[in-house]
């Protein structure tokens, strides 16, 4: 599995590009730490066995797995994963500041 710090949007876009064209899964690293894993649609459909049906996710249908995903984990309304969005950002921020400040990424 790759590893990637994301810096900025542009960098997430490529790293979409790539898991979906090369079928790879990508772990996302915050303070040196895995912190989650980016998946083509593909691979996310294969892992939880729509695949083996040979059925395809629709939009609705992949909405309708990922809120149960969210629910199992604790995000069970709106507020609360728009609230782990902006922690996540925020610790993306942070993050990017620190390694500014360390001189690890030039300007």
């Amino acid at each position: 599995m790759l590893e990637a710090n994301i810096r900025d949007n542009q960098e997430l876009s490529q790293l979409i590009q790539q898991a979906n064209s090369k079928r790879e899964a990508i772990a996302l690293v915050q303070e040196g730490q895995p912190k989650a894993v980016l998946l083509s649609l593909e691979m996310f459909q294969h892992l939880i066995g729509i695949n083996d049906r040979r059925e395809q996710l629709s939009n609705e249908g992949f909405a309708t797995i990922s809120h149960q995903l969210f629910t199992k984990s604790g995000y069970d309304s709106t507020d609360k994963i728009m609230e782990l969005i902006q922690d996540v950002k925020q610790e993306i921020s942070t993050e990017r500041e620190q390694r500014l400040n360390d001189g690890e990424i030039k300007v």
